[in-house]
């Protein structure tokens, strides 16, 4: 017997919240950035990555970070926060940790988060926004195609990276403001 066709109609819509509101799915984002990134960050733990991600439960100012979900299950998630690299706090603000679950990449999850990350950035006034890949062939392509530019190739952490910029349309400049 044939498996089911699977139509766009049968298709769960994804919908995509604030981390903000539903913060019982920290451990399995913090499951999903440890597993996919952890090779950048030696000597961070899961645990590390939950605390981070218990700092981005905002709305209204970075960091703050998205997650997408289908049929009430969590499948993907990207942040905006002030600085990714410690080395370039001259680049702000960042788009970071965009994972979509493996099943379901190239369903346009990623293009729906980075879309939202993107709105939220320009309704926060922020006119350019940064990205680092170290996968230069499938991710940096998929920026491409988003509207993202090759800043500059360079060296984190032992690894070859590419870190890519946005400007975003009708907004303002973001200026970091330091807290006193």
């Amino acid at each position: 017997m044939a498996p089911p066709r699977v139509t766009k109609k049968s298709i769960s819509p994804v919908v995509i919240c604030l981390l903000a509101d539903r913060p019982e799915v920290i451990p399995i984002i913090a499951s999903w950035i440890y597993d996919e990134w952890s090779f950048l960050y030696a000597g961070k733990t899961r645990q590390y990555v939950e605390n981070f991600l218990h700092e981005r439960l905002h709305k209204k100012q970075l960091p703050i970070t998205f997650v997408a979900f289908q049929s009430g299950e969590p499948v993907g998630t990207v942040s905006l926060k002030e600085f990714d690299i410690e080395t370039r706090t001259d680049l702000t603000p960042w788009v970071t940790s965009l994972y979509v679950v493996k099943s379901l990449r190239g369903k346009g999850i990623g293009s729906r988060l980075m879309e939202a990350a993107e709105e939220k950035a320009g309704k926060l006034g922020i006119k350019k926004l940064f990205l680092f890949t170290a996968d230069p062939d499938l991710a940096a392509r998929f920026y491409r195609k988003l509207g993202w530019k090759t800043k500059e190739k360079t060296i984190y952490n032992s690894y070859k990276i590419i870190i890519m910029e946005k400007r975003l349309a009708g907004t303002r400049q973001y200026r970091h403001i330091p807290v006193r």
